[in-house]
């Protein structure tokens, strides 16, 4: 009984302590930011349904920089709002970052078949945008400027034949 006694309060004070460990991570790495609350990070904060988050970012970066870091729950995210260290990180250094956050509705990404680009995660995420980036190279969008820009014109005078003397279209026809 003496050791049950002994063992509860033992665990619950680890417990406790793994948890404010993960709380002030980013404090401990000289990173600023919103500290939030125990256990639960500034998620109770990105929740407010009358200021989304987006505005709660842009509100955390005036105020931290344009790096800063803070948790939701056991989530660490590191925010980068600095362009030439964006482009640096996506761009240059692309190979050394596949981590992203995790959209808990979507379910386990690495198990999906039906991960994309835009949902996959760790290994599969860095191989499928591997594979996608040479599409985007500026080279590759300078090709298809041609064929998009006649399109937009072709769509323009479509219009325009479509609504001569006033007359109204369904754009959704």
């Amino acid at each position: 009984m003496s050791i049950l006694l002994l063992l509860i309060p033992t665990l619950l004070i680890g417990i406790l302590s793994y948890y404010l460990w993960l709380w002030t991570y980013w404090r401990r790495r000289g990173i600023p930011g919103p500290l939030g609350y125990p256990f639960v990070g500034v998620f109770p904060q990105t929740l407010k349904s009358e200021y989304p988050q987006y505005l709660q970012m842009r509100d955390w970066t005036k105020q931290y920089g344009p790096v800063y870091g803070y948790t939701e729950g056991t989530i660490k995210s590191l925010i980068v709002s600095d362009i030439d260290l964006v482009h640096e990180l996506f761009v240059k250094q692309y190979d050394n970052f596949y981590g992203r956050k995790l959209n808990p509705i979507q379910g386990d990404p690495e198990k999906d078949p039906r991960s994309n680009l835009f949902s996959a995660q760790g290994f599969r995420w860095k191989r499928l945008r591997a594979i996608s980036s040479s599409t985007f190279t500026n080279n590759s969008l300078r090709r298809i400027n041609l064929t998009v820009e006649d399109s937009a014109v072709e769509l323009l005078r479509h219009i325009e034949e479509k609504t001569a003397g006033g007359k109204e279209i369904d754009m959704l026809q």
